[in-house]
């Protein structure tokens, strides 16, 4: 299992307390620290790797995207997965923890002709938010439900049980309250801060949970909680800023760059 990086001991933890109240005959082990991890992300990834790795068939229709592989990188034992939060072409590369300074050295090695160079977890996070890929615990809290967040897509549904499944009949049972919606707002806007409000009216109906400028887009864009009713593309939302001052913000339709995941999947 892998989980999001701020939440693993938090679902380490969860998975020990079901394991304990449902009695099971199964072993738990968190082995985050014994393995090491790098994203090999962009257009030219693929071409680095094959540098790397030949025990493993990389082309598109060997290696598809959310697929995992195990072989060597760099001679080193890997497991590698095809994802791709930035929206890019990229690779996961899971080996033991004592080999993570020798495999950075080789990727970087091997991609000096590409001209490879590192990115950061801020650059990472304007990417993820170009393709709309919400960050769990900032785009959602504990009240969000897949419908709220379009990722009905994700729910077992031919599975007799799973933790949650009783609330999400119930939740699916009622009218939709909010949306995360992306929106859009003109260069030089007042740009909106995480936490800010909302509004429908007088009252509050939602929050932005991601903010950013798209240097690529040309504009600011963002996720927010709105109302149902305000959740169309095209419609506006106001957005309380700072200083008390509202701005009117575009609904627009996710993802926000490359609709079609054509860099995605390579």
């Amino acid at each position: 299992v892998t989980a999001t990086t701020s939440g693993v001991d938090r679902i380490y933890q969860q998975m020990l307390k079901w394991n304990a109240q449902w009695r099971l005959n199964v072993d738990i082990a968190n082995v985050t620290a014994a393995l090491a991890a790098v994203n090999l992300a962009g257009p030219l990834s693929r071409q680095v790797l094959e540098k790397l790795c030949e025990d493993v068939d990389l082309s598109a229709e060997g290696f598809p995207y959310l697929a995992v592989r195990t072989g060597t990188v760099a001679g080193i034992p890997a497991r590698l997965m095809r994802v791709g939060f930035v929206g890019e072409l990229g690779y996961e590369i899971h080996v033991p923890a004592r080999h993570g300074g020798k495999l950075w050295d080789a990727l970087m090695a091997a991609g000096t002709e590409f001209g490879i160079r590192p990115f950061g977890v801020e650059t990472q996070r304007l990417l993820r938010l170009e393709k709309g890929h919400v960050i769990i615990s900032q785009d959602t809290d504990g009240m969000t439900h897949p419908g709220e967040i379009d990722m009905e897509w994700a729910i077992g549904r031919k599975k007799a049980f799973f933790v949650g499944k009783r609330s999400i009949e119930i939740l699916e049972a009622q009218p939709l309250k909010r949306k995360l919606v992306g929106f859009s707002l003109p260069k030089g806007s007042p740009q909106p801060l995480e936490g800010h409000l909302v509004l429908k009216g007088s009252d509050i109906s939602g929050n932005v949970t991601s903010c950013e400028f798209s240097a690529t887009l040309g504009h600011i864009i963002g996720l927010a909680y709105a109302g149902a009713d305000q959740a169309e593309p095209g419609s506006r939302i106001p957005i309380r800023v700072e200083g008390g001052q509202v701005v009117q913000a575009t609904v627009v339709q996710l993802p926000f760059f490359d609709p079609d995941n054509k860099r995605q999947e390579l």
